[in-house]
C-alpha cells in the first residue's frame, strides 16, 4: 500500500508540475498581450481526510502529495482605479487642448490680415474721412474698410461654427450630430458597456483562481480602461470579479446588466421636448447627452453636467459650453457676437442720431438731415428677407445696402450740430459726427466688459493664447503621470522573463524528481510482482 501511495503521490506531482510549467508558458506567450496580468501557480500540500492523531503511520498515510491551490493573478485594485482616474483626466485634457489649438488656428492670421488689423484700418479710414468729409474717395475707402471688417467677422464665425460642428454638431441637424466626434465616441462607450456586462456574466459562472477566470479579469480591466477614456467612472467589484460601474451617482453597469446606456440628441430637439425656445433661450451645448434604461426610458434627462471627465466630458465642455468660465469655441463666438453687435449699435446710433446730417446726394454742396434708416451696419431678417439693425451677430453683420448703392456713400452723416441754431446747410466740411465715431475707438463699452473695442478683441486673443498654453502644460503633465502609471502597472503586472526562467527551472526540476520517484517505485512494484509469481 505504501508503494502504491508513493506511486500516486509522484504521479500527482508530475501532473501538478506539468500544469505549473503550462502557466509559465502561458505567461511567456502573453508577455506582449495588451492588458495581460502575469500569473503564478500556488501549490499546496494535499492531505487525505481522516483522523491522524499521534500515530506516525496515520500521519504518513495522511500525506497525499501536492495539489494546485489556485492560479494567482497579479493585481492592485487601488493602482487600477487611480490609473483609470488619471487616464480619464488625460483624455478630457486632450480634447480641450485639441479644441483650443484649433481655436487658436482660426485667429492665427498672418500679420495685417486679421480682425485686429481690419479694426485698425477701419479707424484709419474713419480718420481720413474726418479730414475730408466731402470726399467721395474718403467715403468709399471707409465703406470698403467696413466691408473688410464685417467679412472677416463672418469668416471667423463660420470657422467657429465649423469647429463646434465637428465636435458636437450644429445644434439643430441630426445629420450634423451623427457626423460629429461626440456621436461616434458615445456609441463606442455604449459598445464597451455591453461588452463589460457580457464579461461580468461569464465571471459569475466561472470558478475564481483559474486561468479562465484570470483571463476574463484581464479582459474586464481592459474594458474598464476603455470606458474611463470616455467618461469618469467609479468601479465597485464583487467577490466573483464582476463589477458595477458608475458615472457620478448613476450606475451604468451592474453585473451582467447595462442599467444606464448613453443617448444623445441635438440641442434643438432637447429644447423642443422641454418647451425651451431654441436658440434664443438656450445657453447650453450643441449636443445633449442623457442616460437611459434598457427600454430607452430616460434616467438622467441631461447628463452633460454629470459627465465631467474623459473624452466625452472634454468635448462637451470645450466646444459650446458657455457657463463654465473657460475659453472655448462657444465663449469666443459669444465674444465675437458682442463685438459685432456693439460696433453696429455704436455706429448706427451715431449715423442716425438727431442733429446729424448727410450730404445731399442730389446737391453735394448742401447738407440734409439723416434719417432713422441710415444704418451703417445691418443684417438680413430671414423671416422677411429685408434688412434690420436688430439681432446683429458676427455671423450676419454686413454693411447696410443703403451705403452700397451708386450714391449710397452720401448716406454717411459726417456733420453734426450740437445746437441746431448753428446748423448751416452749406457746411459740408463739418465732420463732428465723424469725430464722435472716432471717439468710440478709446471709449470703454459696458457691453464689452468695460473695455474699448480694440482692447476687447486683443483681450480675447490673449485669453485664447493663454488658455492654449495652460491646456498644453496640463496635458503634457497629465501625459507624464499616465505614462508613469503605465510603467508602474507594467512593472507590477507585466511578465518578467527572468522570473519566468527561475520558475521554469524550479518546476522542471520538480517534475524530473517526481518522474525519478515514479520510475523507481514502478520498478519496485514490478520486482514484487515478479517475486510473487
Amino acid at each position: 500500500m505504501n508503494l502504491l501511495s508513493s506511486l500516486n503521490i509522484s504521479a500527482g506531482a508530475l501532473s501538478v508540475n506539468e500544469k505549473a510549467i503550462s502557466v509559465v508558458s502561458h505567461n511567456v506567450s502573453n508577455m506582449n498581450t495588451e492588458g495581460y496580468h502575469k500569473q503564478r501557480t500556488n501549490l499546496q500540500a494535499r492531505n487525505i481526510a481522516g483522523q491522524i492523531g499521534d500515530n506516525p503511520n496515520n500521519q504518513v498515510r495522511a500525506n497525499g502529495g501536492v495539489k494546485i491551490a489556485n492560479i494567482l493573478r497579479y493585481n492592485d485594485d487601488y493602482l487600477n482605479n487611480y490609473y483609470r482616474d488619471q487616464l480619464s483626466q488625460k483624455n478630457m485634457l486632450e480634447q480641450q487642448l485639441g479644441n483650443l489649438e484649433d481655436l487658436a488656428g482660426i485667429f492665427d492670421d498672418l500679420e495685417g490680415t486679421g480682425i485686429d488689423s481690419a479694426l485698425s484700418k477701419f479707424y484709419e479710414a474713419l480718420n481720413n474721412l474726418q479730414e475730408y468729409p466731402a470726399s467721395s474717395t474718403a467715403r468709399t475707402n471707409f465703406i470698403e474698410s467696413a466691408k473688410t471688417l464685417t467679412g472677416l467677422m463672418n469668416q471667423k464665425s463660420v470657422e467657429l461654427s465649423k469647429l463646434t460642428g465637428e465636435a458636437l454638431g450644429d445644434g439643430a441637424s441630426d445629420e450634423a450630430l451623427q457626423n460629429s466626434k461626440i456621436y461616434s465616441q458615445y456609441r463606442e462607450l455604449n459598445n464597451s458597456l455591453e461588452e463589460l456586462a457580457a464579461v461580468n456574466k461569464a465571471l459569475q459562472t466561472t470558478q475564481t483562481g483559474t486561468l479562465t477566470a484570470n483571463n476574463l479579469l484581464d479582459r474586464r480591466d481592459l474594458i474598464l480602461h476603455d470606458i474611463s477614456q470616455f467618461v469618469d467612472i467609479t468601479v465597485k467589484e464583487k467577490e466573483n470579479g464582476s463589477v458595477s460601474v458608475y458615472t457620478g451617482d448613476q450606475a451604468l453597469v451592474k453585473g451582467s446588466v447595462v442599467t444606464g446606456r448613453l443617448d444623445i440628441e441635438t440641442a434643438k430637439h432637447y429644447c423642443d421636448t422641454h418647451g425651451i425656445k431654441y436658440p434664443d433661450d438656450w445657453t447650453g451645448e450643441n449636443a445633449v447627452l442623457s442616460i437611459v434604461d434598457e427600454d430607452g426610458g430616460k434616467i438622467v434627462d441631461n447628463a452633460n453636467d454629470i459627465i465631467t471627465g474623459g473624452a466625452l466630458g472634454g468635448l462637451i465642455h470645450s466646444a459650446t459650453d458657455y457657463n463654465n468660465g473657460t475659453t472655448n469655441a462657444g465663449t469666443v463666438q459669444n465674444n465675437l457676437n458682442s463685438l459685432a453687435n456693439t460696433i453696429a449699435n455704436l455706429f448706427n446710433d451715431l449715423n442716425t442720431r438727431t442733429n446729424a446730417y448727410c450730404i445731399d446726394k442730389n446737391n453735394t454742396n448742401h447738407l440734409t438731415a439723416t434719417n432713422s434708416d441710415n444704418w451703417i451696419f445691418a443684417c438680413y431678417d430671414p423671416s422677411t428677407g429685408t434688412e434690420t439693425k436688430d439681432g446683429i451677430t458676427a455671423a450676419n453683420i454686413k454693411v447696410s445696402d443703403n451705403l452700397l448703392t451708386n450714391d449710397g456713400m452720401w448716406n454717411l452723416s459726417c456733420a453734426y450740430f450740437e445746437d441746431p441754431k448753428y446748423y448751416d446747410e452749406n457746411a459740408v466740411g463739418n465732420a463732428q459726427n465723424v469725430v464722435a465715431m472716432l471717439g468710440t475707438r478709446n471709449e470703454k463699452q459696458a457691453a464689452l466688459n468695460g473695455q474699448s473695442i480694440e482692447d476687447f478683441y486683443s483681450s480675447m486673443l490673449g485669453k485664447i493664447a493663454s488658455a492654449g498654453d495652460s491646456a498644453r502644460s496640463l496635458y503634457e503633465t497629465q501625459t507624464d503621470v499616465v505614462d508613469s502609471l503605465e510603467n508602474e502597472l507594467d512593472s507590477a503586472y507585466g511578465v518578467d522573463l527572468n522570473e519566468e526562467l527561475v520558475d521554469l527551472v524550479k518546476y522542471q526540476t520538480a517534475y524530473a524528481a517526481a518522474a525519478r520517484v515514479f520510475s523507481t517505485v514502478n520498478s519496485c512494484l514490478d520486482t514484487l510482482v515478479t517475486l510473487g509469481r
